[in-house]
């Protein structure tokens, strides 16, 4: 669908303190209906991408039928399960940073009993979050877990280019043949 000039979901400009006396619109509700992988997304399911692997995989249904369609569009009044328990919209966003300790995996279960990240906040966070990105399990850090399936979308798919710094300490000295062997990595 093109959009018309008075159409309110119209991109404001990219700086909106350039136009003179122009005032940002708030953003628009969602619209009657959006592609599945959104929708669960919105659910606090996972990543939109994540989300589409779900679908791929037969563990979504939509009015009782299974669903492997990723651009299948849903509406507001059709009844969505994942794994059999219905879901709806996430009512709040919620964001949790994390310093990951080492031995633990970056994932919401482990099937080998692994400690994982999620079993570090399984009683304190009622909201169903998810991690966005990972780290290995030796490695720590900053970890964002949330249930903002756009916000994880937009810092971890490739095409954001979203930079990342990483601080490594070695327990020997860096020769010439590892630096090569990084930066080969990195490009």
């Amino acid at each position: 669908m093109k959009k018309s000039p008075s159409d309110p979901r119209k991109k404001s400009p990219r700086n909106p303190e350039k136009s003179a006396g122009h005032h940002p619109e708030p953003p628009a509700e969602e619209p009657d209906d959006m592609r599945l992988n959104k929708f669960l997304a919105l659910c606090g399911i996972g990543s939109r991408r994540k989300c589409a692997e779900f679908i791929k995989e037969g563990q979504v249904r939509v009015n009782g039928n299974l669903v492997t369609d990723i651009g299948f569009r849903v509406q507001k009044s059709d009844k969505v399960h994942y794994h059999g328990k219905p879901v709806k919209p996430v009512s709040r966003m919620v964001y949790i940073l994390m310093n990951k300790p080492k031995d633990t995996i970056t994932t919401a279960s482990d099937e080998k009993g692994r400690k994982t990240v999620m079993d570090l906040i399984k009683n304190k966070v009622k909201d169903r979050v998810y991690p966005v990105g990972r780290l290995d399990r030796n490695t720590t850090g900053l970890l964002l877990l949330t249930n903002d399936g756009d916000l994880a979308l937009k810092l971890s798919h490739p095409r954001h280019r979203v930079k990342k710094i990483y601080h490594v300490v070695l327990d020997r000295a860096l020769r010439k043949p590892d630096m090569e062997k990084i930066a080969a990595g990195l490009q």
